[in-house]
């Protein structure tokens, strides 16, 4: 597939600065990308690739652009880049139809346009809504709703009375609804608290590969629109998390924690139970969080705080060794001169 400057502009609505006959290919960053791709400006920062870049076009920002190549001025660049990347590379068709190994429980309703997998098991009472694709060795258990256009991966676990929005994105080896980590301990052993609550997914929500999230002991886990969960992730027994918040990979959440809105939580970042985070909060990569954070905080550590505070005494840490040579001598001089 080929596509002009020219189909290119029409489809972002953005100006055209050179040829518009030149043709792309393929796709690249700014830096490494070469003859017949397509490229873009995410950041003014980089603007210095702009004199190096071998790219056919570039799609930029709007404003004083001065480059060699052919251009496409718009607003939001990057967001204009990925609607091409849609284009281009969108998925071919596949045929919707209900596998012949698949099993279905007699009572559950599967909606029209729907592809279930080879080898899917489908409980009783599940509810599979309109245009869903269920890859295969997917289990649903009993109770579960799906809503539309859902696309679920091979060998997803979704235990009994989950709830999945719509437009969800559910990668391989997901499982939602297992129990939650819950056990009463006594003299003797870990007896265990029943898990009785369920995982509600509301809509839009992606969920990487190999992730888990824990069923509710008494009331719901809560994903709520917008979410993005990266791979290997571990959400415990009453987590809420709010809407358009982004986790990224090997993050563990234990049980009862609530997250704000439109947070970012980098990877590894382990956040100890029934903590509360508030909304716009950044966490910073393999830290940890033990007590609560508010609206709007960046905080970052082994044990969180804010981020600025954080690299401050990084750096002294950095010098310890030096510092701790310093007071020696300073207590050493004080000592001489007190002896005097």
């Amino acid at each position: 597939m080929q596509l002009t400057a020219s189909q290119i502009s029409k489809v972002i609505q953005g100006e055209i600065i050179g040829d518009s006959n030149t043709l792309i290919s393929s796709f690249s960053d700014i830096k490494n990308a070469q003859k017949n791709d397509l490229t873009f400006l995410a950041d003014i920062k980089h603007k210095k690739y702009l004199k190096s870049t071998n790219a056919s076009i570039i799609i930029v920002p709007t404003g004083d652009i001065k480059c060699k190549k052919t251009v496409i001025k718009t607003d939001q660049p990057t967001q204009k880049f990925i609607k091409i990347l849609n284009l281009f590379f969108s998925e071919k068709p596949v045929k919707r139809e209900i596998a012949k190994s698949a099993r279905i429980h007699k009572k559950s309703e599967i909606g029209e346009e729907c592809l279930i997998g080879e080898n899917c098991v489908i409980e009783e009472n599940v509810k599979i809504e309109k245009n869903c694709i269920i890859r295969p060795n997917t289990f649903i258990g009993s109770n579960t709703i799906i809503k539309k256009n859902c696309q679920i991966g091979p060998n997803v676990t979704i235990y009994n009375n989950s709830e999945v929005g719509e437009m969800c994105i559910i990668h391989a080896g997901v499982i939602i609804g297992g129990d939650g980590f819950g056990f009463f301990q006594n003299e003797k052993k870990h007896i265990k608290i029943p898990q009785l609550g369920k995982v509600i997914i509301k809509n839009n929500v992606e969920i990487g590969a190999n992730t888990t999230i824990d069923r509710g002991t008494l009331h719901a886990t809560i994903i709520d629109d917008g979410v993005k969960l990266d791979n290997l992730i571990q959400i415990g027994h009453n987590v809420k998390i709010g809407g358009n918040t982004i986790i990224a990979a090997q993050t563990g959440i234990a049980g009862s924690v609530t997250v704000g809105r439109n947070c970012m939580i980098g990877g590894q970042v382990a956040i100890a139970d029934h903590i509360q985070i508030g909304n716009n909060v950044k966490i910073a990569g393999k830290s940890g969080v033990i007590k609560n954070i508010e609206n709007n905080k960046t905080v970052q550590g082994p044990l969180a705080f804010d981020i600025k505070e954080f690299q401050k005494a990084y750096i002294h840490f950095k010098n310890l060794k030096q510092l701790t040579q310093d007071i020696q001598y300073i207590k050493k001089h004080i000592a001489k001169n007190n002896k005097k």
